[in-house]
């Protein structure tokens, strides 16, 4: 699981460090770990669909990636906007920001089901994990918030989202 998060943030981090073509190396960290967060939100979703059983390759391994990946873009931001009114007018004043809030703030109840000790305390733990969708919709809401002008990204994470959705529905009949 560790893999899953160690080896693109490896990648990342030296992408950076060595590109002198980033203006701003920690807006390109911020958003780059978002997108990695949603990519991998996105693959969570999209491994149940194929029915794959193995040990290397499961949802909950990659949907604690993305849960780790979030926490690190939010931890990014707080550490590059260290003043608490700041962070607190970005609350109040900004939507992307409440929207990324809310969205980890969901994640939190899921991150804390994923694990076996917790789930035989709570026999209803697979309802908690519904809130995925909602989590993958505010994401999408936090980043057409961001954008200003090119919504490509954004119109392929839709798609997806939909595909995912649809199959669930109409071939698995379960969401």
């Amino acid at each position: 699981m560790i893999a899953f998060f160690i080896t693109p943030l490896v990648f990342l981090i030296s992408y950076i460090y060595f590109n002198n073509e980033i203006f701003n190396k920690t807006n390109y960290f911020i958003s780059s770990t978002g997108y990695l967060a949603l990519i991998y939100l996105t693959l969570a979703l999209f491994i149940p669909l194929l029915k794959i059983r193995n040990v290397v390759i499961n949802a909950r391994s990659i949907g604690l990636a993305s849960f780790y990946f979030s926490l690190l873009h939010f931890l990014i931001y707080i550490i590059d906007n260290n003043d608490l009114s700041i962070l607190l007018d970005d609350l109040i004043l900004r939507n992307y920001i409440l929207s990324g809030y809310i969205a980890l703030l969901l994640f939190i109840p899921m991150y804390l089901t994923s694990f076996n000790f917790i789930k035989e305390k709570i026999p209803n733990w697979k309802k908690i994990h519904k809130i995925i969708y909602a989590i993958y919709l505010i994401t999408l809401l936090h980043i057409y918030f961001i954008i200003k002008a090119d919504y490509l990204y954004l119109f392929i994470f839709i798609m997806l989202f939909l595909t995912i959705v649809i199959f669930k529905v109409f071939l698995n009949k379960k969401i």
